[in-house]
């Protein structure tokens, strides 16, 4: 006899009811699902499943539902929907993305206890939709330097600095709950880039990490959406309250982490530079360059253009900017 369901799945839902209900039709279907929390953040019309016509019966699973009286993000929407999880084990889902059939075969793989969090590989929408199969190139390129190959493993030390700096996604972590509520690791509550402090400090808090290279979920991405992810104002200015609770962890973590956190860093502020709005520019410009400034030590500098020249010579292109004023 199978022993009883023991995972909870927390969706953060905003103006997406028909997604939301895509994603309860599969999570009918997962055996392994015991608990289900849906957060409405504050959408135009409320994402009650119950008035979608689902039940705790027809869902076969514990059905729990909170909206937000406002706006928030979904970083609040999961850090509320955590507080309400009762099952040993969480997996935070966004309502746009979806299950594949390997899910079901990773939880019954996955262990009840004995580990803090595991690590799944995952297929993005832009790849399928261009033939492919798998996460973006950047992706990629991390799971094969690293070497993972099974379908469950314990993640080698050596692996970490490498699978850290993938996309700071939510949705690819199967977590153990008590490693987050004895860790008070939480995602950042701002509007967009709300994960990242979710990602990194897993894998810096955590003691025992499992891997899995079953390509277990689809990341869904409408270029030309009006998706939160898609906003180009001043809530993306707020990624460094995200940032740096991070880089102080970076910097208590070792020399391991530097170049990696470096790596990211840099990359997230090049790709941000391009949806920020013209008129953000000088103040994003100036944000990077106090955040870098703060967060990277001479040491650390030292190893970074040891590793990685060309990394040190963009750090020190932020760091050189002046906007007008300041030239003047």
């Amino acid at each position: 006899m199978s022993p009883p369901a023991d995972l909870a799945v927390v969706i953060p839902v905003w103006n997406d009811a028909e997604g939301l209900a895509r994603l309860l039709e599969q999570i009918s279907r997962i055996s392994a699902i015991s608990q289900v929390v849906v957060v409405d953040d504050a959408s135009e019309r409320p994402a009650d499943p119950e008035t979608m016509g689902w039940s705790a019966e027809r869902l076969g699973a514990d059905l729990v539902f909170a909206r937000n009286a406002q706006q928030r993000g979904a970083g609040y929407a999961r850090n509320r929907g955590l507080a309400k999880v009762t099952a040993n084990r969480v997996l935070f889902f966004d309502s746009d993305d979806r299950f594949t059939p390997e899910f079901a075969h990773l939880m019954a793989e996955l262990p009840r206890e004995g580990f803090d969090f595991c690590l799944f590989a995952h297929a993005d929408s832009r790849v399928a939709g261009a033939g492919g199969w798998g996460p973006l190139p950047g992706d990629e390129r991390l799971w094969e330097r690293a070497g993972i190959l099974g379908a469950l493993n314990e993640m080698p030390d050596a692996a970490r600095p490498e699978l850290i700096q993938l996309s700071a996604y939510p949705w690819n972590k199967v977590y153990r709950t008590d490693f987050l509520r004895e860790t008070g690791t939480r995602c950042t509550e701002i509007m967009v880039h709300n994960d990242i402090e979710l990602h990194w400090l897993s894998f810096l808090r955590a003691g025992h990490i499992l891997v899995s290279d079953r390509v277990a979920a689809v990341h869904v991405v409408d270029q030309h959406g009006s998706r939160l992810t898609n906003r180009s104002g001043a809530e993306r200015l707020e990624m460094f309250r995200a940032l740096e609770p991070v880089a102080r962890a970076v910097a208590q973590a070792g020399p391991d982490y530097t170049l990696p956190f470096a790596r990211f860093a840099m990359a997230l502020f090049h790709w941000a530079g391009a949806q920020i709005a013209p008129e953000l520019h000088a103040a994003f410009a100036t944000r990077i360059r106090a955040f870098l400034a703060e967060a990277l030590t001479p040491e650390a500098f030292a190893r970074i253009a040891d590793a990685d020249p060309d990394l040190a010579r963009r750090i020190n292109a932020r760091l050189a900017w002046r906007d007008a004023a300041e030239a003047a």
